[in-house]
């Protein structure tokens, strides 16, 4: 339970104190506990590997797939993500990860530590395209559409509970997108969205609603048929949301009219630290992408099929209020 541990220490970091803050102290602790944790963690998991997948005995049910992708400058420590896949007190039934071929070669050109982990149940499939980081669910949800798909990313180390985490949850709201992290979506009183900036992070289980919005690589359930079904249009989400499957996934479930619920932990995410360290959530916050994104997605499906993918939430906001 190394990372779950770790998890609960990054997470209990606040900025309490306004002075401690100003001096940058608690910057400093989630630093030290960062980089001790991307010593120590890898460490424990070469001393101590984890088992590999089991089979499904039961064909008929849902099955529960876990599916990532990568690029270049991080294919050097994504096996430590698998491993805390693999070291999940409910295991899923595949890991899934998907490559483009325009960036990968040969699958056996890869580094020893990831094709190790073929042995022990991982599939690496290589993609002729590059979808950027919509192949975390794109191939997933095209070849698996009746089973349960969990999205991870590449660089966050993920607790031993998640999944059984995820799936309790799905439990409880069957119906529904589950996840570790979301935003809550805030509005002004002209039925307007503020921008995504000003969203609040949600520190709380909470569930269900149409007004939260959730970030895949967290570590996100979706269940069969929660998604609209152009969900798999890639020209569409290329040309207006090439930057941020977040987006795209999460107007798919408003056009599908489905909620989301989250989990109750904090949504702390502690980082897997690598020589490339940029992160599109970063890039699309810094130059307000997100906002240029929903908008204009926003405004393909208004045109193309007369629907405003946030006409749900709306709805079901003035519910609230009435």
């Amino acid at each position: 339970m190394i990372v779950t541990v770790f998890h609960n220490i990054y997470s209990k970091i606040e900025n309490k104190n306004k002075f401690l803050v100003k001096i940058k102290f608690y910057a400093f602790v989630r630093f030290s506990v960062r980089l001790f944790a991307n010593g120590i963690i890898p460490l424990i998991f070469r001393c101590f590997p984890s088992s590999s997948l089991q089979p499904s005995v039961d064909e008929l049910s849902p099955k529960i797939i876990v599916s990532l992708t990568t690029f270049p400058a991080r294919i050097g420590r994504i096996w430590i993500v698998v491993e805390s896949i693999l070291r999940q007190k409910i295991k899923p039934d595949k890991i899934i990860l998907w490559l483009s071929a325009e960036q990968f070669k040969d699958i056996n050109r890869l580094p020893k530590k990831l094709k190790s982990f073929q042995k022990k149940g991982l599939e690496i499939r290589l993609c002729d395209e590059d979808l950027r980081s919509h192949k975390k669910y794109y191939y997933a949800f095209k070849e698996y559409p009746n089973d349960t798909i969990i999205t991870v990313d590449d660089d966050l180390f993920y607790p031993e509970t998640l999944i059984e985490d995820l799936i309790n949850l799905n439990k409880l709201y069957p119906k529904t997108i589950s996840c570790n992290r979301a935003f809550k979506i805030i509005s002004n009183t002209n039925d307007i969205l503020l921008p995504y900036n000003k969203w609040n992070l949600l520190k709380e289980e909470m569930g269900p609603s149409s007004e939260f919005f959730y970030t895949t690589g967290g570590g996100t359930l979706f269940p069969p048929n929660t998604l609209y079904n152009e969900v798999l249009n890639k020209d569409v989400f290329m040309k207006y949301c090439l930057l941020a499957d977040d987006v795209w996934l999460n107007l798919m479930s408003q056009l599908n009219k489905t909620k989301v619920s989250k989990l109750g932990k904090k949504s702390i995410l502690l980082p897997i630290l690598n020589t490339n360290n940029m992160k599109l959530s970063t890039l699309n916050l810094e130059q307000n992408l997100n906002d240029k994104q929903i908008s204009d997605v926003r405004k393909y499906f208004i045109k193309s099929n007369n629907k405003d993918p946030f006409s749900f939430y709306f709805q079901e906001l003035n519910n609230t209020n009435c």
